[in-house]
């Protein structure tokens, strides 16, 4: 099943970073680095893992009494759609419009703004 096309919430968002960085994770591995800085209940966890398994971003196996969590997209995959979506959303799928905005909004500071000129050149250099 693959993944839908909705938004993931920031709490969503937070589990799959944490079973991104695990690789898979436990309810119980999962609840424990998300409490490590902010408490979050071990039953809002495991909803959210369940949730997330429905909605086609996890699958699980099993592992003794355990369920265990794999991620079925990857980091990198879910922050590509993401982007898409928002530039197609928010910015009339133009993503010179969100890269102005970037730049206008002061959110882009000088160090990031010559990175981004050096993979700009990169960039151009492939093509």
């Amino acid at each position: 099943m693959a993944p839908d096309s909705e938004a993931l919430g920031d709490l969503q968002l937070r589990v799959m970073d944490v079973v991104w960085d695990l690789g898979s994770a436990t309810v119980a591995e999962a609840h424990e680095s998300l409490t490590a800085d902010r408490g979050i209940a071990y039953t809002t966890v495991l909803s959210t893992l369940r949730n997330l398994e429905k909605r086609g971003y996890l699958r699980h196996t099993v592992e003794g009494k355990a369920h265990r969590f794999h991620p079925t997209v990857t980091r990198e995959d879910h922050r590509s759609a993401s982007v898409s979506r928002l530039v197609s959303n928010l910015f009339a799928g133009d993503p010179e419009r969100l890269m102005c905005h970037l730049l206008g909004q002061g959110e882009v500071d000088a160090a990031q703004l010559e990175r981004i000129r050096a993979l700009l050149e990169e960039f151009e250099e492939e093509r």
